[in-house]
């Protein structure tokens, strides 16, 4: 299979951005205080008004957005399924074990916000709102029971609930779409301040997933992060693939769909291990490694879905 130039000349800059943020944390430019406040800013601030202008503004009426919420959840819940049913073959270590299922439905959005952006414009950032709406209340609700009933710390379940009710971007796409739904009209002004927001987060965020990368914790791993590499990466876009197609989703909602399945894991997967018990040093190892093969296999996946 040859690789369409376009979407390489798409995925590259991505890539190129995170590549970058990770050499700015080596070499200390600005300087480590610097990027805590990024993440902030760009997670609750900037992400929110991207998300929050592009589901105001969709049409959804020429997607099939109820069948693409269908597939969502299916894949999601043959994944997990399929990670409960072989937790003894893919480790015998409880706190790993929370950290391969992190790192095997967790998405990191900030790579997903600009590579749909990159490869389907507009229209791409419509069908992402969806994809969040759905998938981040549900994603973070599974990995909590999971840290909860797998993890070093018991009886911790208000998380389920918290870490939902405060998501920024949740918040965000659900008052763009009841604003799209009830038919109403951002004034230009707030649009246009929306937007000049939100395309602003996607270079901030994609330099802060590459400054918040953690390398030296690949040593001492093994067998858990290559399991969490071809779940998450090849078996996890296949699913959600196979689901849209057999649902009956339209080419673009698949397209994106599947484009966020393929993503790498997010570092806020080591956050929520930290708080609830899991394995954190393989959780970092996890989102290194899955963001470096990624920028190989997201090109293929997306060649291999658009074509």
């Amino acid at each position: 299979m040859v690789l369409s130039p376009s979407i390489l000349g798409a995925l590259l800059p991505v890539f190129f951005i995170i590549i970058s943020g990770y050499c700015l944390k080596k070499i200390k430019f600005p300087g480590d205080e610097f990027w805590p406040g990024t993440e902030r800013i760009v997670y609750y601030f900037l992400y929110p008004a991207l998300l929050f202008s592009s589901s105001a503004g969709a049409s959804w009426k020429f997607y099939s957005v109820a069948s693409m919420v269908w597939a969502i959840l299916a894949a999601l819940f043959v994944m997990t399924g399929l990670l409960l049913l072989f937790r003894p073959q893919l480790t015998r270590n409880n706190a790993a074990f929370t950290s391969v299922f992190q790192g095997s439905i967790r998405f990191t959005s900030y790579i997903g916000f600009a590579a749909a952006f990159s490869l389907f414009g507009d229209e791409g950032l419509y069908l992402t709102a969806v994809f969040i709406t759905v998938m981040i209340p549900m994603v973070n609700i599974l990995c909590v029971m999971v840290l909860v009933r797998y993890g070093g710390q018991k009886g911790r379940w208000y998380w389920i609930f918290t870490t939902v009710i405060k998501n920024p971007l949740i918040i965000a796409c659900l008052a763009g779409m009841a604003l799209n739904l009830l038919g109403l009209q951002l004034p230009a002004v707030i649009k246009d301040l929306a937007t000049i927001l939100g395309r602003g987060s996607l270079p901030l965020g994609l330099l802060a997933v590459g400054a918040s990368l953690q390398v030296a914790t690949i040593k001492n791993t093994g067998y858990e992060v290559v399991s969490a590499c071809l779940l998450k990466l090849i078996l996890m876009p296949f699913l959600m693939w196979l689901t849209c197609t057999l649902i009956g989703v339209d080419t673009l909602s698949t397209a994106v769909a599947v484009l966020f399945a393929a993503l790498p894991g997010s570092p806020l997967s080591y956050i929520l291990a930290k708080q609830l018990g899991g394995d954190t040093k393989l959780m970092s190892a996890i989102i290194a490694v899955q963001t470096g093969i990624s920028m190989l296999t997201l090109p293929v996946v997306i060649s291999l879905v658009t074509h």
